[in-house]
């Protein structure tokens, strides 16, 4: 992975090479960034741009046998970690590895959902357990194959448990020599205080939509129109209008639903309600945390279409058409409460909490909320 292979983040890239040429690689590093924004591929293309025998001042070279390796995901000093689903064959990342390389090689940019997918249950939310941390320890410990630097790249360090995080305090603190820990963040807030001390912050902003839209037109081929209505519908986040483009079936299942939902909430219609929530609750944990996401967009999209006549709005022709009706039920009276309820949901969703009694419980509160034109 080059740098240059990376959509946009130029002042990013310019500082991890700095690190570089300036002999100043911190050996803990925290690459803190929404998903979607490029913080695994900028972790990655880090990495080859330390073990490039051959670098010049902008990139690796990218054919160098370092380079020809991380770009196989097969140097022998560059080790990942990353959640997976426990279960008796498998208890660390090891064990999965085939599958890792395989959704790497798919696509360097992809969502936690993706990836529980290619492990085979995007219902089942993975973990970073006490073992994982036990074989990094013994990895690290080895002398480097090549003679130059250790990497290990840790992908959503926020999904270890407290036990496992405990047992990587001191290594993180105090490495072996020439030992590089890299650690690709979606939430801060969830990695404990003792780890996020002990690492140096790369911030990674969310990607803007104009940059995204330049590439879908450059690399993917797509008309100006899709292209700005998939940068805008994602916000920046490449995963998600990777994911728009190749999944249409889930954006018309996020709609429906969506459709169906607000106007049994508007008519306050009891029963007809828990049936929906009857069959959202049997969808699958992953996919109602998607269409949690996709609601807060539309409720996002309906208030800034309700008080700029559209003008900043940029949808598919299926939700123009709903929102010009339902946007003028979305207002400064509601927006707030409503965006609160679908984020606790979210958040509450995550801790596994039963999906028929959220589900409905919000219902009831979006009752109360949704209110009638202003």
């Amino acid at each position: 992975m080059q740098f240059k292979e990376i959509i946009g983040q130029e002042p990013v890239k310019k500082h991890l090479i700095d690190t570089v040429k300036e002999k100043r690689i911190s050996h803990a590093q925290l690459f803190l960034g929404p998903e979607g924004s490029g913080n695994l591929p900028l972790a990655i293309a880090y990495a080859q741009y330390i073990f490039c025998t051959n670098k010049d001042e902008y990139d690796a070279c990218g054919t160098c046998p370092s380079c020809k390796k991380v770009q196989a995901f097969s140097h022998p000093d560059l080790h990942f970690s990353y959640p997976i689903h426990l279960q008796k064959s498998t208890r660390t990342s090891d064990d999965v590895f085939a599958d890792w390389k395989k959704q790497l090689e798919t696509s360097i940019y992809f969502s936690v959902q993706d990836w529980y997918k290619t492990l085979g249950n995007d219902n089942k939310q993975g973990t970073i357990g006490t073992e994982e941390s036990q074989r990094i320890v013994k990895k690290i410990a080895l002398k480097s194959y090549e003679g130059g630097y250790k990497i290990l790249i840790m992908w959503l360090p926020e999904m270890m448990n407290l036990q496992a995080s405990n047992k990587l305090l001191k290594i993180i603190e105090e490495p072996p020599k020439d030992t590089l820990f890299l650690l690709v963040s979606e939430n801060q807030e969830k990695i404990i205080p003792t780890i996020l001390s002990r690492t140096q912050l790369v911030k990674v902003p969310r990607l803007k939509e104009a940059i995204l839209t330049d590439y879908l037109i450059r690399e993917k081929g797509l008309p100006k129109n899709e292209a700005e209505t998939f940068a805008h519908l994602s916000e920046g986040n490449v995963a998600l209008a990777f994911s728009l483009m190749e999944n249409k079936e889930q954006a018309s299942f996020n709609l429906d639903n969506f459709i169906k939902w607000m106007r049994l909430c508007y008519m306050r219609n009891v029963g007809e309600t828990i049936d929906w929530v009857d069959s959202m609750a049997s969808a699958g944990r992953e996919t109602q945390k998607n269409f949690l996401v996709f609601t807060l967009g539309m409720f996002r999209q309906s208030i800034v279409g309700h008080y700029t006549n559209s003008e900043l709005v940029v949808l598919t022709e299926a939700q123009q058409q709903f929102l010009e009706k339902f946007a003028p039920f979305i207002n400064h009276k509601n927006i707030l409460p409503l965006t609160e309820v679908i984020n606790d949901a979210y958040y509450h969703l995550e801790r596994n909490a039963n999906p028929k009694i959220l589900l409905l419980d919000v219902s009831l509160k979006i009752f109360a909320y949704l209110k009638r034109k202003v």
